[in-house]
């Protein structure tokens, strides 16, 4: 890890530190868990298919089962998501990315590394692409035709589709947020949220 995102994630851990673990938890539809045996306070909370955990006051990000940290996006990601939980639910309207708070600006960001890597992984695989969303926790959605429901945490799910093409139009995969995603995240972090979604999706399609 850069100093500069060492700095980054130690100022997100004094901002967690700050703020009461159970109140964070219960805003952010996590589990509060003490053990007072060993004086230890962890926050345990799901994150794109995975269940993590998070010491308190300390910040530091475990999967659920293991003593190695989580890289540093998800870390500041899951810590950034706490510290703003405000207990809002998903309100079931969705928005491109650039229809988020200053989305326009990262929009081609955000195309060039979360969803052209679907659209080139998958490419016109669609039962491909359904059933690795599946195996990473997906949920398809009857609203949407070929979409799946990722709860990316608990009051923020994402929703994200594969629409296949020919010879006149290329393939096409959108990331939709719920409107309440702007609320938890800045739009910065949603498009980091967006990249680890194609990465997993991706890495989850090599078991298959």
């Amino acid at each position: 890890m850069t100093d500069n995102y060492r700095a980054v994630l130690e100022k997100s851990r004094v901002v967690f530190a700050e703020n009461e673990p159970q109140k964070m938890a219960q805003k952010g539809g996590a589990a509060f868990l003490i053990y007072p045996s060993y004086s230890i306070r962890e926050i345990v909370i799901p994150f794109l298919g995975e269940v993590c955990r998070v010491t308190w006051p300390g910040g530091e990000v475990f999967p659920f089962i293991g003593k190695k940290e989580l890289s540093f996006a998800p870390s500041l990601l899951i810590l950034h998501y706490l510290t703003r939980a405000s207990g809002a639910y998903p309100e079931g309207r969705w928005l491109s990315f650039k229809e988020l708070w200053g989305g326009k600006s990262f929009d081609a960001a955000f195309q060039a590394r979360s969803l052209k890597p679907i659209s080139d992984h998958f490419h016109n695989n669609e039962q491909f692409f359904q059933k690795t969303s599946v195996k990473l926790g997906g949920i398809s959605n009857r609203e949407l035709p070929d979409s799946y429901l990722f709860f990316a945490f608990p009051h923020l799910p994402l929703l994200c589709s594969l629409s296949p093409g020919d010879e006149e139009i290329p393939t096409r995969s959108t990331i939709l947020y719920d409107s309440v995603a702007n609320v938890y995240l800045e739009t910065e972090d949603l498009a980091v949220l967006g990249e680890i979604l194609a990465e997993r999706l991706i890495e989850k399609s090599q078991s298959i």
